[in-house]
């Protein structure tokens, strides 16, 4: 072990080993000298170290074990410009490392039992985060990035698609980590758009809509839109085939529809955040 401390089960660690993969995932970020990044899960501080050989502006890493935060405050004391920090990143604010309105860019080798509250709190935050380079599990990742039609197609494959740019840049070996996962790996880079995909009236609303349908995935739409609207007749306006169920529409679909729903909507119920996962 290169830090002599025996990776949590609990905490669902895997330690990424391989420096040639780091070296990898670092050099697809073209990372410039005036980026300020944000690890999250550094770890053994096998990404971080590469970050730190990066012209990277500032790095901040992130990290819950005591153990590993101790250590890597000892690794890289030398270096001015990475913080290391002692947190549970699914409940640290963004504002609180970084200010200004410069975005930040997001990496990390992420514990795979809480990769999608991550990712999700991430969306939440897009207006601060330019883009994101994520190791994760395969099947995670073929659900964000599955088409319509197809069973792992879902909310996070609707949201994340109408709020970035997806690219699958390349898979990771098991015994890249240790200890070695039961399961597939895969690097996904999410550049964040400056406005939706598609035009909606309402953000939150169309949030809602997704996770509405998906809820009841076996369901058809007249069924599941039905808590949406006051006056369920309002159902037969719209200009749908509602006899579907919700893996058939694509973004495009869901945008369409939820401008059509939203103006039955009762406004109470509405909501008027752009939040997208709330």
């Amino acid at each position: 072990m290169l830090s002599g401390i025996h990776p949590q089960k609990r905490l669902g660690q895997h330690f990424l080993r391989d420096r040639s993969i780091a070296e990898r995932i670092i050099q697809s970020m073209r990372i410039g000298c005036e980026d300020r990044i944000l690890e999250i899960g550094a770890g053994e501080g096998v990404l971080t170290e590469r970050l730190i050989e990066s012209p990277a502006r500032r790095i901040v890493a992130v990290e819950l074990d005591t153990r590993l935060t101790g250590w890597l405050k000892r690794r890289f004391e030398q270096h001015a410009r990475i913080e290391i920090v002692e947190a549970d990143f699914l409940k640290l604010e963004l504002e609180a490392l970084f200010s200004g309105e410069q975005k930040i860019r997001a990496v990390g080798n992420i514990p795979y039992a809480i990769t999608t509250p991550i990712l999700f709190r991430l969306l939440d935050k897009r207006e601060k985060v330019r883009d994101i380079t994520v190791t994760l599990q395969k099947e995670v990742g073929e659900r964000i990035t599955s088409p319509p039609g197809c069973k792992a197609y879902g909310i996070p494959s609707v949201l994340f698609q109408m709020h970035s740019r997806i690219d699958v840049l390349f898979s990771i070996p098991r015994k890249a980590f240790y200890p070695v996962p039961k399961v597939d790996s895969i690097v996904l880079r999410f550049q964040f758009l400056d406005r939706p995909l598609h035009d909606v009236d309402d953000l939150s609303f169309f949030s809602r809509l997704v996770k509405t349908a998906f809820g009841q995935r076996r369901k058809m739409l007249k069924n599941t839109l039905k808590s949406l609207v006051m006056d369920e007749k309002r159902l037969q306006d719209l200009p749908f085939d509602l006899h579907q169920r919700p893996e058939e529409l694509s973004v495009a679909d869901f945008a369409v529809l939820s401008n059509a729903l939203f103006r039955y909507t009762p406004r109470r119920s509405r909501g008027r955040s752009a939040n997208p996962t709330k």
